[in-house]
């Protein structure tokens, strides 16, 4: 780990198919950003100086108090963020339907509601898990309890996709946090109304969004030094793969088949579209158009045969954290290497078949698999990259665990000492 520099980078995505990423500053999306860099300090009271002097541009974030104009007070609101005092937040986070969505959030919050485990994850990089007094019930669920060990015992709100309003507002809490995409806002925000309770929803695990929204959320909850922590890390490892992989030429990057199942690629703007070219892979199916997004379109064997990728990944797999028994994830492995009609798929023949499990690709630690998948695509590039080794970090010093990744847990397929 100590080879990995710690440099402020954020990945955006230029390309369809095999244009590689390239690192950009992030911009946080908090009202009062109105340099739009990735924090909130002295430069940006200059800034809306110069805006109200009439020597800088207004930018989407320099009404920090979010009253419709520029003037002096988003002056005085951007101090009182400086000094930690301010009374409220006003952030833009997104939704992969909806765009950009603005919510203000009284502060200080000191008890908050999480619904999907993401979040859960999340309130423990920045060292806020004390401050979680509900989640919803997948928290409680047998393969859970490994990693959530005291927000498991917390009080229960129903299905992070259901959840119970009534159960919600018992609680009291000064926010509530859910996924980008469910429940859908009559389910949640609707029924809040009223309440006075806000909703923030963040992912945690999208690549082009993960950064800004842990540095967001230490905002909220008063750990901006925990969220620059963890994102100083995170960044780490993406710069060690990002620099590795920049002099790779078009023609050295594999054909991927980026799968959620067999016949169900992802395609430009997926998760696992994302995942393919940051780890140095040309997504076969990028072009491709179908489902919910337009992102989740469906193969037929046809196209898979013509298509002829020389790897393939699946983004789900059995397995993680209370999981020591490999053999359900073998079993999925051979049931795709084994079909017959597959048998002249170069990634088939070869056996470049990965899976990874959820644990490590829908959740804060999403870059553990970019990794992985970095190490398979490329094995002498990356030849002394240890994705173990980072994924124990993150469970050691960002979720407090006492959890040995070499005694238990299963993750990828096949294990990496053995691809």
């Amino acid at each position: 780990m100590e080879k990995m520099a710690l440099i402020v980078v954020f990945l955006a995505f230029i390309s369809p198919n095999i244009t590689p990423v390239i690192a950009a500053d992030y911009t946080l999306g908090i009202f009062g950003n109105a340099d739009m860099d990735d924090t909130i300090n002295e430069d940006d009271v200059k800034y809306v100086r110069g805006i109200i002097d009439g020597t800088n541009e207004a930018t989407d974030l320099a009404d920090a108090n979010y009253d419709g104009q520029i003037d002096e007070d988003d002056i005085a609101q951007i101090e009182t963020i400086i000094s930690g005092d301010e009374r409220s937040l006003t952030i833009e986070t997104f939704t992969i339907y909806e765009g950009a969505k603005v919510v203000t959030v009284p502060t200080p919050v000191e008890r908050v509601v999480v619904l999907a485990i993401s979040g859960g994850e999340a309130a423990k990089c920045v060292n806020s898990a004390d401050k979680v007094v509900g989640v919803g019930s997948g928290f409680s669920e047998d393969k859970n309890l490994a990693i959530f060990p005291d927000l498991s015992r917390l009080a229960k709100v129903g299905k992070w996709s259901d959840p119970d309003i009534e159960a919600i507002v018992s609680l009291d809490p000064d926010l509530v946090i859910a996924d980008l995409r469910w429940p859908d806002p009559e389910k949640l925000e609707d029924k809040l109304q009223g309440f006075g309770i806000p909703v923030v929803r963040m992912g945690f695990t999208y690549p082009d969004f993960s950064l800004q929204e842990m540095m967001i959320l230490g905002y909220l909850l008063d750990e901006k030094d925990s969220a620059e922590e963890f994102v100083a890390f995170e960044e780490g490892c993406l710069n060690l793969i990002e620099d590795r992989l920049a002099a790779l030429s078009n023609v050295e990057r594999p054909r991927v088949y980026p799968m959620y199942s067999i016949w169900k690629p992802g395609s430009e703007g997926s998760i696992v579209h994302m995942l393919c070219l940051m780890a140095g892979g040309a997504n076969v199916a990028a072009d491709l158009r179908g489902g919910t997004g337009g992102m989740y379109p469906e193969v037929d064997l046809e196209w898979l045969i013509v298509a002829d990728p020389e790897v393939m990944f699946q983004w789900s797999a059995p397995g993680g954290y209370n999981a020591d028994d490999i053999s359900e994830m073998e079993t999925e492995w051979v049931e795709i290497t084994s079909r017959p009609e597959l048998a002249n798929v170069t990634a088939i023949k070869e056996q470049k078949i990965y899976l990874f499990t959820t644990e490590i690709t829908s959740r804060p630690c999403w870059f553990v698999s970019l990794a992985y998948l970095a190490k398979f695509l490329h094995p002498d590039i990356f030849d002394d990259l240890d994705p173990q080794a980072i994924h124990q970090e993150y469970l050691t010093r960002f979720q407090g665990l006492d959890y040995d990744l070499d005694e238990h847990g299963v993750f990828v397929y096949p294990p990496l000492k053995e691809s």
